[in-house]
């Protein structure tokens, strides 16, 4: 199926060997979070009312959304039938004006399509970055 149009920076994905027409593409990145919400309460109740809690870093501590490091996903809505295949690190490529903007391995974690009557048939995917 051609795409009956493209936008003004040419994008297209294709992941596997599957093109999707895309309408939009969202790139998301996760930094290293808020790590300060992880440290302990060490104080005693030698404590005077009105001082100060003393607090210290925790021996452990927690990644991903509280410590992730440079996570990427990619968000997509494309029209067509289309579904990309699920829990598979597969090649995904993006590009824009032909240039690459994303050559690497992802793996889709969700995907939907909409059926409306008299609609154009659309999706949604969401694309996470193997590390």
């Amino acid at each position: 199926m051609p795409a009956p149009f493209t936008d003004s920076q040419n994008t297209t994905l294709t992941f596997n060997t599957t093109q999707f027409y895309c309408t939009s593409i969202v790139r998301n990145t996760e930094g290293a979070g808020d790590l300060t919400d992880q440290r302990v309460d060490v104080s005693t109740l030698t404590l005077e009312s009105g001082e100060c809690r003393v607090y210290q870093d925790p021996p452990l501590k927690d990644c991903g959304a509280g410590g992730a490091n440079g996570t990427k996903t990619f968000q997509v809505d494309f029209y067509g039938t289309e579904e990309p295949e699920l829990n598979d690190s597969l090649p995904l490529v993006i590009k824009q004006d032909g240039v690459d903007i994303f050559s690497g391995n992802a793996t889709c974690t969700s995907a939907s399509n909409t059926w409306a009557t008299g609609e154009v048939v659309t999706g949604s995917a969401t694309f996470a970055v193997d590390e």
